[in-house]
Order: structure tokens, then sequence, then C-alpha cells
């Protein structure tokens, strides 16, 4: 199977593509020198197809759209446009400044997620180590003294033994919460009746996903009211920046009540998915008819308090989570030493 084009291949080359043309070369002799760079073959194969796409005369635009995993939707009506004022250069070059903005901020959630997961796995290693390996050496001789052993050593020795008893059950019960848990994640309905509703209502939690989530739709708008995309297109693409279907949905409400002739700011006001601050910039934005700069500047501002209050959230689950581990070794290793100091006690040593 060929290699998946990553994230980092792709931004490298609508930077150079971006550079090649901003030094007047066509977009055919452009893509035959980074063909000539490429290494991942899919990549090289994608832009072969475009090349010979673009030499029978069809558009870059229509071109890419034959590739939508690649190629998204913003990227895509970004160029449609640039085709249209001759300005391609510029535009792909600030849609790589969008990019890049637009992944930092995927990014910066999956690394916040990164340290807690890292620490119970961890957790799950050292207690699995002491399950299997360590309590049945403790048990084995603690089996040769003839004394009563303390009500917690005894507890985690029967563990023990159970666990190593049922390992092959066990095992089996792991693959099948892991499949179940596959299936569900996957399962549509639960996604829209469970999952998207609860990431709006969790003390906490809501608040970081709308944050980032803002942050990102406010960023895709900008871009593409920037390029000359109307209003209403911008929002029918930017609401697919988000897997929530709650907020699709509401997207998808407020573009029909413009296309009535309503207002944009009056209906995002009524949304609970915007606050207050998130609304008076909009409200003198389309005021001053310079929505896409309002956009910018409110994705700029979430994106900042994301970034905050993330780094404020690692910065206190990192001591807990130690606190957790120590926690569990500190407890499993007195049980283990309690009937020693039992013996030594009674042995007057």
């Amino acid at each position: 199977m060929t290699k998946k084009i990553s994230i980092k291949e792709f931004l490298e080359f609508n930077r150079v593509f971006s550079l090649l043309l901003l030094s007047r070369l066509s977009i055919d002799n452009s893509l035959a020198l980074i063909l000539k760079q490429t290494k991942n073959e899919r990549f090289r194969e994608v832009l072969r197809k475009i090349s010979s796409d673009i030499r029978a005369g069809l558009s870059f635009s229509k071109s890419c759209a034959k590739f939508p995993e690649l190629f998204s939707e913003i990227y895509i009506a970004n160029l449609s446009v640039a085709e249209e004022t001759g300005d391609i250069a510029t535009v792909l070059s600030e849609y790589t400044d969008y990019q890049e903005k637009f992944y930092k901020l995927r990014r910066k959630l999956l690394q916040a997620a990164r340290y807690p997961l890292f620490t119970l796995i961890v957790a799950a290693g050292v207690i699995f180590f002491m399950l299997f390996f360590l309590l049945p050496t403790f048990g084995s001789m603690f089996s040769t003294m003839k004394t009563d052993l303390p009500p917690l050593t005894a507890w985690l020795l029967s563990v023990s033994e159970f666990a190593i008893s049922n390992i092959h059950i066990i095992i089996i019960v792991l693959i099948a919460l892991a499949v179940t848990s596959n299936f569900l994640a996957k399962s549509r309905a639960l996604k829209e009746g469970f999952t998207d509703p609860m990431m709006l209502r969790v003390p906490f939690l809501s608040s970081l996903f709308r944050q980032n989530l803002l942050a990102r739709f406010s960023l895709s708008m900008s871009i593409l009211l920037k390029s000359n995309v109307n209003l209403l297109d911008s929002l029918r693409i930017s609401k697919n920046i988000s897997t929530n279907s709650l907020f699709r949905e509401e997207i998808g409400r407020i573009t029909k009540k413009l296309i009535k002739g309503e207002s944009l700011a009056n209906n995002i006001q009524r949304s609970e998915f915007f606050d207050i601050t998130f609304n008076k910039l909009l409200a003198a934005g389309e005021e001053s008819a310079e929505l896409d700069k309002v956009f910018y500047l409110i994705s700029e501002y979430y994106s900042r308090e994301f970034d905050y209050r993330i780094d404020s959230i690692t910065g206190m689950i990192e001591p807990v989570l130690i606190l957790f581990i120590g926690a569990i070794v500190a407890v499993i290793l007195i049980a283990m030493y309690l009937p020693m100091f039992e013996i030594i006690n009674y042995l007057g040593v």
C-alpha cells in the first residue's frame, strides 16, 4: 500500500508551489519542478494527474477537485476565486498560513490529551508488572511463613492470584471492550444523540471545545472572505471544519436565515454556540463591512484563550497524575512490607 500524504508534506507543497508561482513560473512548470523533489509516490501520482489535466486544458481548481481526500473544499474555493483574479500565488501563500494556524490549534488539543494518556498507560504498566510479577514473588515468600497476613496484603495477593488464573478471560474482555468502543465511536446515531450534545454541556470540557471550535471556524471564515468567496458559501464551507452535528445544523440554520435577508450578527446572537465577545466583535465587523478582518481577530482571540486554558489544565493535571501513580505504587509496596515489619517486631530484631 502506498504511503499516505502527511499534513507536513501537503503544507510544504503549498509553500514551495506559491513561491514558484510568485517567481513568475507557470503552474505546469512549477508542478514539474515539485515532482522532481517529491518522494512520496502517492503524492507524485496525484501531481502527475493534475499536471496532465492542466496540459489538457482543465483549470487547476477543477483538477484538484478530483482529489477531495487531499484538497479540501476551502482549498478549492480559494483556488476558484484566485483563478478569476489571476493571483493564485498570493492566495496559496495565505492559505498555507491559514492551514498552519488551523493545524496548530488541532495539534495543541492533541498534545493536551497526550500527557494524561501517556501517564495512564504507564500506570497500567506499573499495575500489570506488580500484579503479575512482583506480588506473586512476595506471595511465594509469605506462603512459607506461618503467620496471618494484614488485610490489605491478603486482598492484593488474592487480586493477583485471580488475575493470573483468569488472564485469558481478562484479555478476551479487554479485546471485546476495545472492539465495542471502536464500533460505538463510529456509530453515527450515538455520536449525534450523545457525544455531540455532551461536548457542549460537560462543565469545563465544553468551554474548551467551544473555544477551539470558534477559533477554527473564524479562521476558516477569514481566509474565505479574504479570498472574495461570498458570505453564504463561506458559511456553508466553514461549518464543515467541525464534526459536531449540532454546530453544522446551527450554521445551516443561520445560512437559511441569511438567504431570507436577515442579519448575520442577529442570528449569531440568538445561537448558543457563540458568546457575548463573539457577538460584539461580529456586529462591529458587519457594520464596518470588514468581516474578513474581524473573523481573523476573533480567531486570534479564541486561539490565545484556548492556549492559555490548555496550558493551565496541563499544569494542573501533571502533578495530580504523578501523585496518582505514586499512590498506587506506595499502597502496593506498603502492603508487601507490612508482614515483614510484623515478623521483625515479633522476633524482636
